[in-house]
């Protein structure tokens, strides 16, 4: 039974995010007005092409600063085609679920690559907040890709936030950012963003860690009770 906070569990997906419940509900009704030439695969090609344009509008935005509403622009496109993908799937029964889990994963890598290269030349962060964020955002999808193929639990959201929360931290971190770039802080000057990026370091950090460790001692306990096992049956 489903609780209030709109847990969706499958045999190894989780997905307990904030806005979990509202987004299922419009990808279910968006997914029958797809044309039919339209497929699954062409939906996740449209989800790498928003960040592309994310990741170029942020590059440009030294020159032009309305090029942020493109960002944001970009990011509603990758939500459509990243999070449709797999829901017209069920809705036609077309699944593929390793030849999904593959090439999903794969465009995000690439897709993230590219927004994360735009923002480190964007002029609104400083370089070195960009790259941990980037670091620590792949060494947390690597947990997460070892965890669904040892423990058999694919979590797509972390303390209820996923990616489509994400992106709405950004498009509301790209309006910000049209009309202030820069704070004032106890005669320091610096990019406010800086301060967001360490604090979602931080928490990629920590969720990470937490995570690692309670999927580490599962595995563990799993494993020695085999020795146990072992043990009691030999003569």
């Amino acid at each position: 039974m489903q609780n209030s906070e709109e847990k969706a569990k499958s045999e190894d997906r989780w997905q307990t995010s904030i806005l979990a419940g509202v987004e299922k509900k419009a990808l279910l009704w968006i997914a029958p007005l797809i044309p039919r030439w339209i497929g699954p695969d062409l939906l996740t090609f449209l989800g790498l092409l928003g960040l592309v344009i994310t990741g170029l509008a942020y590059y440009f935005t030294p020159y032009r600063d309305w090029l942020l509403g493109i960002a944001s622009a970009g990011l509603v496109i990758n939500w459509l085609g990243d999070s449709l993908d797999g829901t017209l799937a069920r809705v036609r029964n077309q699944q593929r679920p390793k030849y999904g889990y593959y090439l999903d994963h794969l465009i995000d890598a690439f897709g993230v690559s590219c927004l994360i290269f735009g923002l480190a030349y964007s002029g609104v962060v400083s370089q070195p907040f960009v790259w941990l964020v980037m670091a620590l955002f792949f060494i947390a999808s690597i947990n997460t890709y070892l965890a669904t193929n040892t423990v058999n639990i694919f979590k797509i959201s972390y303390q209820r936030i996923s990616t489509t929360e994400a992106r709405v931290l950004l498009i509301i971190v790209n309006t910000i950012l049209i009309f202030v770039k820069r704070i004032t802080f106890f005669g320091f000057r610096f990019f406010w963003l800086d301060v967001m990026l360490g604090l979602g370091a931080l928490f990629l950090l920590i969720v990470t860690i937490r995570s690692a460790f309670l999927n580490l001692r599962k595995l563990d306990a799993e494993e020695r009770a085999v020795w146990d096992t072992s043990v009691s049956s030999s003569p």
